[in-house]
C-alpha cells in the first residue's frame, strides 16, 4: 500500500512579517506617513463656534445616553481635541524655557547623529551606530528629566483628558448635524 507519490514543492516563499502595535506606528513615522495622518485628522476640524456653542451644553438624561454622546462627540470633534492637546503642549514648552532648551538640544543632537558617518571613540574603543544612539538617547532622557519633562507630560495629558471628557460628556450630541450613517449613534433610549 505504500505508493510513491511525487509532489512538486519548488517555488519561492516571500515571507513578510507585518509589524503590530507600536512597531507599526514607528514604521509609519519613519516612512513619513505620520505627518500626513496628522494633517488628515486636522483637515476634519470642526468650526470652533460649533465646538464652544454654550447653548448645546446639557446634562445627559441617562448613563446610556451619556455613553453614546461621549463616543459621538469624540468621533465628531477628534481634530479639535487634538488641537487642544497640541495647544497645551505648546503652552508648556513656552512657559518652561529649560524644557524648550532640552527639546531643542535633543533634536539637534539627533540630527547631528543621523546627518552622516560619525565615529565616537572612548579611549581606543570605537562606538557602533547603535551604541551612539543609545548614548544620545540616555543623554536626551537625562536632560529632559532635569528639565522636568515628566511633570509637564502628566500635566498636559491630565489637562487634555479632563477637557475632552468634560466637553464630550456635556456637549449635546443631538445638536450636531446628522452623520452619514444614521444607525451609527442612535439617540433613541431603550426603556
Amino acid at each position: 500500500m505504500a505508493d510513491n507519490v511525487n509532489i512538486e514543492i519548488s517555488g519561492e516563499i516571500n515571507a513578510t512579517t507585518e509589524k503590530k502595535g507600536f512597531l507599526k506606528l514607528l514604521q509609519h513615522v519613519r516612512s513619513g506617513a505620520a505627518p500626513a495622518l496628522v494633517m488628515g485628522v486636522l483637515n476634519t476640524r470642526r468650526p470652533w463656534t460649533q465646538f464652544v456653542a454654550t447653548e448645546n451644553f446639557k446634562v445627559p438624561a441617562s448613563i446610556p445616553r451619556l455613553s453614546r454622546r461621549f463616543y459621538r462627540n469624540v468621533e465628531h470633534f477628534q481634530a479639535n481635541y487634538l488641537m487642544i492637546f497640541l495647544g497645551l503642549f505648546a503652552y508648556c514648552l513656552i512657559t518652561s524655557p529649560l524644557l524648550l532648551i532640552a527639546m531643542v538640544a535633543s533634536f539637534f543632537g539627533y540630527r547631528k547623529l543621523t546627518s552622516g558617518p560619525n565615529t565616537w571613540k572612548i579611549g581606543s574603543w570605537e562606538l557602533t551606530k547603535t551604541q551612539q544612539y543609545a548614548v544620545a538617547a540616555a543623554g536626551s532622557m537625562a536632560l529632559c528629566w532635569l528639565a522636568g519633562a515628566g511633570a509637564v507630560l502628566f500635566w498636559v495629558l491630565g489637562a487634555t483628558v479632563t477637557v475632552v471628557a468634560l466637553h464630550a460628556s456635556f456637549f449635546d450630541a443631538e445638536a450636531l448635524p446628522p452623520t452619514d450613517d444614521p444607525e451609527q449613534f442612535p439617540m433613541i433610549e431603550q426603556v
